[in-house]
């Protein structure tokens, strides 16, 4: 059961954003608006927002932040919210400036969070298969790996398949963001859409910060799901009004 949770959820993690973009295809996006958001998830999330963590938790208020739950949180959040949601800004501004179907944020917006979610999850899930299997097979001398196999072996499947659903929901929030941030670049006078996305994204990753660490797992991942929703309604909304001025091809 647990092996078989491990590998539902790193499979969906790689099925997930694939299967949303051959959809989106068939609505006018293209390969390059997916790619384009992976690409912008790596140097924004993985490379930008990375630099600015190591200069703020090394530096003299890194302390305070590290260990108070609230402000770590805060601070995670804001950051996650205004490097990515900048990132879908830049990208939709200079590089996708020529790709004006609407159906261009939903494809980058399932490359961005299909990023996230193979290389912040699905690799994880391959490297817990692997310690599994070396645990199974008493392949494992280094203490170290052997704490972090049995670490892995002790935890409960469930655990796993909370996962999958935080993935499900926070490739959700990106397409959300994606439009958004798409008609705030494309339509003036839209631009506090953008405000919206930075806003929902510091939202969800502070409350999966804060719910973890205090009230647990499931009171997280429930919580970002149910404004992952709220941010779906209005999401809808918006699309549905840019399709009316400008449908997909």
């Amino acid at each position: 059961m647990q092996t078989a949770a491990i590998a539902f959820t790193g499979l969906l993690t790689l099925a997930l954003p694939l299967g949303l973009m051959l959809w989106y295809r068939r609505m006018g996006g293209r390969w390059s608006d997916f790619f384009t958001g992976a690409g912008t998830f790596v140097l924004f999330a993985l490379v930008l927002e990375q630099l600015l963590h190591t200069l703020v938790l090394r530096s003299p208020l890194g302390g305070a932040v590290q260990n108070t739950i609230w402000l770590y949180g805060l601070y995670g959040g804001l950051a996650a919210g205004l490097f990515e949601e900048t990132g879908r800004f830049v990208a939709f501004r200079f590089f996708l400036k020529k790709h004006t179907a609407p159906a261009t944020a939903l494809a980058y917006g399932a490359g961005h969070g299909g990023a996230e979610a193979v290389l912040v999850v699905g690799v994880t899930m391959v490297n817990n298969l692997l310690l599994l299997s070396m645990l199974q097979s008493g392949a494992i001398t280094d203490p170290a790996v052997l704490s972090a196999a049995q670490a892995v072996a002790a935890a409960p499947a469930g655990m796993f398949l909370w996962a999958a659903l935080e993935r499900v929901a926070a490739v959700a929030l990106h397409v959300c963001n994606s439009v958004l941030v798409f008609v705030a670049v494309r339509q003036p006078g839209k631009g506090r859409l953008f405000c919206v996305a930075v806003l929902a994204h510091a939202a969800v990753d502070f409350l999966a910060v804060v719910l973890n660490a205090t009230a647990g797992v499931a009171a997280a991942e429930l919580a970002t799901v149910a404004v992952t929703a709220l941010v779906a309604c209005l999401a809808t909304k918006v699309y549905q009004n840019l399709q009316k001025i400008q449908p997909s091809p």
